[in-house]
């Protein structure tokens, strides 16, 4: 009996050990359940949901994605593996263009929210679940104001210096022709047309003053700009 005994106890020592040495058993994962409210949202958008367990994830996506959508899908739900003790968080992409411009906010922590809404327009959007800290506002894109190249070149002093220069030489080859023209009518004693030229004489000064004007009038528009 003795040998029978300690051959029992022998089984029991080496299936105890083994109990022991194995692995503990996984923790099943269970699943985060959150329900999203957004026929108020005037954008298209996409959600992801992520959770410690599924970042953990070493062959798949480490998160879980609605695939983008508008106002029309209106309230669903959204759910990814979760772990007791995860800490949850979600990823919101707003589609603000045709080409697939977009607006992200990352990893906004809503640990413990159940419920939360997207609404608002676009670059105006807002994101709030049940819990008031996990509020996130999407701010419209900063424009930046319109500026002047001032380049070394001066490309635009240069354009009005070379327009001045034009005028100056039509002027000139203005007073040259109708002073001649004249000249030639009083030298005939055609002394009726004088009128004409003196008129044609007005108006090319009336053309060389308001030409002058130009630079003057566009260096004041860019003081007061």
């Amino acid at each position: 009996m003795s040998r029978i005994v300690r051959n029992v106890l022998v089984v029991a020592v080496a299936v105890l050990g083994l109990g022991l040495l194995a692995p503990p058993a996984a923790v099943a994962a269970d699943e985060y359940t959150l329900q999203v409210h957004a026929g108020g949202a005037a954008f298209l958008y996409t959600l992801c949901l992520k959770t410690d367990t599924t970042m953990k994830n070493p062959r798949g996506s480490d998160r879980v994605c609605t695939g983008k959508r508008g106002s029309t899908h209106g309230t669903f739900d959204m759910s990814a593996p979760y772990t007791p003790g995860d800490s949850v968080k979600i990823d919101i992409e707003m589609h603000t263009g045709l080409a697939g411009e977009s607006v992200t906010k990352d990893n906004v922590d809503i640990t413990g929210a159940r419920s939360c809404t997207l609404s608002g327009a676009v670059h105006a959007g807002k994101f709030q679940c049940d819990s008031p800290i996990n509020t996130v506002n999407f701010e419209p894109p900063v424009i930046e104001a319109y500026t002047v190249n001032t380049n070394p070149k001066k490309s635009v002093a240069n354009l009005l210096n070379l327009m001045a220069w034009l005028v100056s030489a039509a002027a000139v080859a203005g007073l040259l022709i109708t002073g001649a023209t004249l000249a030639a009518q009083l030298r005939r004693g055609a002394m009726e047309e004088r009128t004409e030229y003196t008129r044609s004489i007005a108006f090319v000064f009336t053309a060389c003053l308001i030409a002058t004007t130009a630079g003057p009038f566009v260096r004041w528009l860019a003081l007061t700009d």
